[in-house]
């Protein structure tokens, strides 16, 4: 290698073979350092925006009740199976979609890896059960109100997210909070 450099007092002396593949190799472990963390890094924002998703679902169900009297949509739980085929509900991005802007990627987990999306409009469940309720006590568990701070509407359909012993959940709560289901 001719590869030059100057040096005060001794003028232009070349770089050794020996010093060059070591710059390199210290560049290739510092690499090898970083990207595990790059890694976890990007997961992490998948996780993030997930997250956001949900909650930006929330503030759609809420203008979504304040236009319907307080009460929550009547939506398919997984529109490609309806609950009940003589009585085929519409799907939750439908009565959604012009309360987010009509951007449908709000939908959208990335860490939606089994395809949920494509297949059903949305990569978030709906709770069957929270149909057409009011959004201050969306449900009655075992004759007990379920109130709107327990009370699950919009979830993962999978366990997308890495946690747990088989993954995690997040889940849209009806007042709004989004948290991870264990």
């Amino acid at each position: 290698m001719n590869l030059m450099r100057w040096r005060p007092g001794f003028g232009w002396r070349a770089f050794s073979l020996i010093e060059l593949l070591v710059v390199i190799a210290i560049i290739g472990v510092l690499a090898a350092l970083l990207l595990p963390v790059l890694g976890r890094a990007k997961g992490k924002s998948a996780d993030i925006k997930c997250i956001s998703n949900l909650k930006q679902l929330g503030i759609a169900l809420y203008i979504y009740a304040d236009e319907h009297e307080g009460r929550l949509p009547s939506a398919e739980r997984r529109p490609t199976t309806p609950v009940d085929p003589t009585n085929v509900q519409p799907r939750i991005v439908d009565l959604l979609a012009t309360n987010v802007g009509n951007v449908l990627k709000v939908f959208q987990c990335p860490r939606d890896q089994f395809d949920w999306f494509k297949l059903e409009g949305s990569s978030y469940e709906w709770n069957y059960a929270a149909n057409n309720q009011p959004i201050e006590q969306p449900g009655v568990s075992g004759g007990i109100p379920i109130t709107a701070d327990r009370a699950r509407l919009m979830y993962d359909y999978e366990n997308f997210h890495v946690g747990g012993t088989n993954g995690i959940k997040n889940v849209l709560y009806g007042d709004g909070r989004v948290e991870p289901l264990r």
